[in-house]
């Protein structure tokens, strides 16, 4: 007879379960997007994790916790859902390029950097992530070894080189094809090696000299060779896009996300922000991941404090992606945000997805609750998993972020981890 599984208490002052709807309505304000649901906060509050998985949620006087079962008390806390990052670029610094990168540094190095990264980011309280493109597979060497507990970090979900033309967005990462079928046996090879999911660079990127952001890489025809095959081996596939072109061609392709998806001109400097297109989204239920870098001075700087000359440049860019990310909201495109993540000192960067969703609460015209729910429930549900973890919920994987007081009211709480939990087990 097998043993029961553990059972553990959680007292915590509040809890934000992130329950409310993670797709918006066409028509709805972003203020009604982001309005707390009914039952979606808790006060005072109990969680009750049996094994691996949440058994309960309920005010502490409603909830019956045996004499003698184990009770962790956290007061003048608040837990949340543990956050999910579905952006990120495990093995690269700050002020590297991919393209020097791969040259300079074997697998086994891009390895160990990778690892200290992940426990990095599980200490911020990421408990998901998603590397969106590195060189060859090592990524999956981590990813297992996470899973198996030998290594600290979040949950990972890989996809080796992105897909990209020859000479294209992140080329030196290995992924270059130039044909529909040349795409077709590369995808077929990834999964074979076991990737988590596809990634394929429908437009040029700023990190890769050379190539165009505002024009697509691929047609839609051979994007959609890339999907439907993807799809039937039970892979989903994510888009890079920065330019309008390229994202038309990516939503008619039917990937799963789009990365970016910044509206460019052909150009790549002006918007060329396109309702049609954005509506053909909100329909097909294509979501957009925000993958963005505000620096670290914006972020960290109180909305009062005044920005210099530089500042107010990179805040009025900033600002300008926001209104139409707002926008798309409106029109009903289920959207999040992640931090497309680079890694080091954090001169430049924000520095982790806490940080990013502080920013976008205070900068970005995002309610905090839905700013909550964009970086747990809506992006668990972006990448197939919003049935096993991103709400503090009965049934759901117990990864959860506990933070001294109270990120509804002072998103800034975020950044004062009180502990982490990992399938049931505190590693913070």
């Amino acid at each position: 007879m097998r043993d029961a599984p553990p059972r553990r208490y959680i007292r915590v002052g509040r809890v934000f379960c992130a329950t409310g709807p993670t797709v918006p309505r066409d028509g709805q304000t972003v203020e009604e997007i982001g309005a707390v649901a009914d039952g979606e906060v808790i006060d005072d509050a109990v969680v009750q994790v049996v094994g691996t998985r949440i058994g309960a949620v309920g005010p502490a006087d409603r909830m019956t916790i045996p004499s003698g079962a184990e009770v962790i008390d956290l007061p003048g806390t608040t837990l949340v859902p543990g956050l999910v990052d579905a952006h990120v670029h495990m093995m690269i610094r700050q002020r590297e390029t991919f393209t020097d990168l791969c040259r300079t540094h074997d697998d086994s190095q891009l390895l160990v950097r990778s690892a200290a990264h992940a426990r990095q980011m599980r200490d911020a309280g990421v408990t998901t992530a998603r590397d969106c493109g590195s060189r060859g597979t090592f990524l999956q060497a981590l990813r297992d070894g996470i899973a198996d507990g030998l290594v600290p970090g979040p949950r990972l979900l890989v996809c080796g080189p992105p897909i990209t033309s020859t000479g294209g967005h992140l080329w030196s990462c290995g992924g270059e094809v130039d044909t529909a079928d040349e795409a077709r046996t590369l995808s077929r090879r990834l999964i074979r090696d076991g990737v988590d999911f596809i990634k394929v660079m429908a437009t040029g990127g700023r990190m890769t000299p050379g190539t165009n952001v505002g024009r697509a890489q691929f047609s839609e025809a051979e994007l959609r060779a890339i999907v439907d095959d993807a799809h039937r081996l039970g892979r989903p596939v994510a888009a890079h896009v920065l330019g309008t072109e390229g994202m038309a061609h990516a939503v008619r392709a039917g990937v799963d996300t789009l990365e970016h998806g910044n509206w460019l001109d052909e150009d790549g400097h002006a918007v060329a922000f396109d309702e049609g297109l954005a509506r053909e989204m909100a329909a097909r239920g294509c979501y957009r991941n925000m993958a963005t870098q505000p620096s670290r001075v914006l972020a960290e700087r109180p909305k009062s404090t005044p920005l210099g000359a530089n500042e107010r440049r990179d805040m009025a860019d900033h600002q300008e992606r926001w209104h139409w990310f707002r926008r798309g909201l409106e029109l009903g495109i289920p959207s999040f945000f992640s931090t497309d993540a680079i890694f080091g000192q954090w001169e430049d960067a924000c520095p982790d997805l806490a940080w990013l969703t502080i920013f976008v609460a205070e900068r970005g015209g995002i309610p905090v609750p839905l700013a909550l729910r964009m970086v747990t429930s809506v992006a668990s549900a972006a990448l197939g998993l919003g049935h096993e973890i991103g709400m503090v919920a009965p049934g759901r994987i117990a990864d959860l972020l506990v933070v001294r007081g109270d990120p509804v009211s002072d998103p800034r709480a975020l950044r004062d981890v009180a502990a982490v939990f990992q399938s049931g087990e505190r590693t913070v």
